[in-house]
């Protein structure tokens, strides 16, 4: 598995994360801090873009969707893009898909903001 990493994009008022790697369960805290870091700046709309994730762990799914409710709570969101296949089937195993949105393209993504 190769290192976490994170790029960050500003798409007007929507933040892109491009996330690559594990999200484990020791590097979850980065992406929930990286996350956090923008709530503090009152962005609460955020899409992670997760092609390029090999791997997302309990803790960093639990992560997510206390994250997206936050996030919801202040008018925002925290929706995801692009995930692979493997990754999905355990979203969805879990449940997770009732609480976070998934987007296949990401100008539909993009545009799910403007509803």
């Amino acid at each position: 598995m190769r290192d976490f990493h994170i790029e960050r994009e500003q798409r007007g008022a929507i933040y892109l994360l491009r996330l690559a790697g594990a999200v484990d369960m020791y590097s979850y805290a980065r992406l929930d801090e990286q996350v956090r870091q923008l709530f503090s700046q009152n962005h609460h709309r955020i899409i992670l873009d997760c092609q390029n994730l090999d791997y997302i762990g309990s803790a960093g799914l639990g992560s997510l969707v206390g994250l997206a409710k936050e996030a919801r709570v202040h008018g925002g969101d925290v929706r995801l893009l692009r995930v692979p296949e493997r990754i999905y089937k355990i979203i969805e195993l879990l449940g997770f898909t009732k609480v976070l949105q998934v987007f296949h393209d990401e100008t539909e993504a993009l545009n799910s903001f403007a509803s």
